[in-house]
């Protein structure tokens, strides 16, 4: 039997795959959460009993903002699966019609859905302060300075180029599904350790902010950089930091669907 040689660079691909399938797994969650929960509710009972899911989420002598709020929820449920399609080697070489129009539709919904999640931060607030929701607002800033760049670099048919700046659109657009998985994996392991439940700020959610809207841009780059590099201990290290990831993922998957997904669709 010929022996398997496992070099760093085997790693490192292997915990891309491990990261995007924990991440693939958390969205096909979120996903029927939104269907279910919003879709479905909003069919049955009206638009109106989306208040059982979120206080802020309809408001009676609003309806722009309902609107926004409804373009903001629903739009993702198509959008979330659509990115990650992207993404996907096999699709992108077999089927690169839907490849090119599958893209234009994830940057129309990302950019759509960025705007109406900053109006409603605006407009009707938000939990936390200024500082979580400046980053929140900065998530919202690179996905429309991404989808941007990422359309013209297809244009020219510059790919590398369009690769890197589809990846930040992606990791920007899932920023906020990135926030749920890790403070919902700080509470199953610590509890409400440097969280104000009250006004739900403090240092623990300030950290969570800042790894679900900048530090992904910044390990992007690290993998990037790690692909390339003949350092091993860069390129292991970097193998190690993915799977870390996806364990986090998976603990808060575990966490929020337990506490707040699966109570909200069998309600």
């Amino acid at each position: 039997m010929p022996k398997i040689k496992i070099t760093p660079n085997t790693l490192l691909n292997n915990s891309k795959k491990i990261w995007f399938t924990c991440l693939l797994m958390a969205q096909i969650c979120f996903v029927t959460y939104l269907a279910l929960g919003y879709g479905l509710t909003g069919i049955t009972t009206g638009i109106s009993g989306w208040s059982r899911l979120n206080s802020t989420a309809y408001v009676a002598s609003d309806p722009i903002g309902n609107s926004m709020y409804a373009v903001h929820v629903l739009l993702a449920i198509v959008m979330i699966i659509g990115g990650s399609l992207q993404l996907i080697p096999a699709i992108r070489a077999k089927y690169t019609k839907f490849h090119r129009y599958n893209g234009r539709v994830f940057v129309l919904f990302a950019c759509t859905i960025s705007v109406a999640g900053m109006y409603l931060m605006i407009a009707r607030g938000t939990v936390g302060n200024t500082l979580m929701q400046g980053l929140t607002i900065f998530g919202g800033c690179v996905v429309i300075l991404s989808s941007i760049l990422a359309v013209r670099a297809a244009k020219k048919r510059n790919i590398s180029l369009h690769k890197i700046w589809a990846i930040r659109l992606y990791l920007a657009a899932n920023g906020v599904l990135f926030f749920r998985l890790m403070i919902f994996a700080w509470f199953l392991l610590f509890g409400t350790l440097g969280v104000d439940t009250t006004t739900f700020t403090g240092p623990t959610v300030l950290a969570v902010s800042i790894c679900s809207y900048v530090i992904p841009l910044l390990i992007a780059e690290l993998v990037r950089h790690a692909e390339t590099t003949t350092n091993k201990i860069i390129t292991i290290a970097t193998a190690s930091l993915m799977v870390l990831i996806s364990i986090i993922f998976l603990v808060g998957l575990f966490g929020i669907g337990l506490a707040e997904w699966y109570p909200a669709i069998v309600s």
